[in-house]
């Protein structure tokens, strides 16, 4: 709900919070499905057959999964970071490593995503099917690919609310151990 104090980056805050916590119960449903294809098909191997090309779903729906928790990964900070030796320079070096940090993340995010929408064109375009269930492989690449550009947004309110928060003087990370 927005309030009269409410401003276009506090609304910005709040949708990238949702999307992303959105795409976190997608990634939770596509888990749940794999794992659901998994159980039937050793059920099946058991009784009567394992059902066909199980496999090809659920590497896909893995796929999917990793792709959309990247921008919840993102907005929690949940990236590898090593701070023991930065950290002892104070808060103002961990904002700005912070920030490096976040901007390396946000152009390696980049050049995944347009190297995926290359990849996505050419799957697309060469009809490339599953070798099982003869299914398109381009609309994992296409769901993959809106997920990827997702995290770029996110990628990029994150490094905005970095320069937000420095400006503001307030530490965008503490110190592990530090409270």
């Amino acid at each position: 709900m927005a309030t009269a104090s409410s401003t276009g980056f506090d609304r910005l805050e709040r949708a990238c919070h949702g999307l992303a916590a959105s795409l976190v119960l997608f990634g939770g449903l596509c888990l749940v499905v794999a794992c659901g294809l998994t159980v039937a098909s050793i059920l099946g191997g058991l009784t009567l057959r394992p059902l066909p090309g199980e496999i090809e779903l659920v590497e896909a729906l893995c796929g999917l999964a990793v792709f959309a928790f990247l921008p919840y990964c993102q907005l929690k900070r949940g990236h590898v970071g090593v701070d023991i030796l930065i950290s002892a320079f104070g808060p103002k070096a961990m904002n700005w490593t912070q920030l490096i940090g976040d901007i390396v993340i946000a152009v390696l995010i980049g050049l995944v995503t347009w190297r995926h929408a290359v990849g996505t064109m050419d799957k697309i375009g060469n009809g490339e099917t599953t070798p099982l269930l003869l299914m398109p492989v381009w609309w994992g690449f296409a769901v993959a690919l809106a997920l990827l550009v997702v995290n770029v947004i996110v990628c990029l309110f994150v490094i905005a609310a970095d320069i937000r928060d420095m400006r503001r003087g307030k530490t965008i990370v503490a110190a592990m151990g530090a409270h």
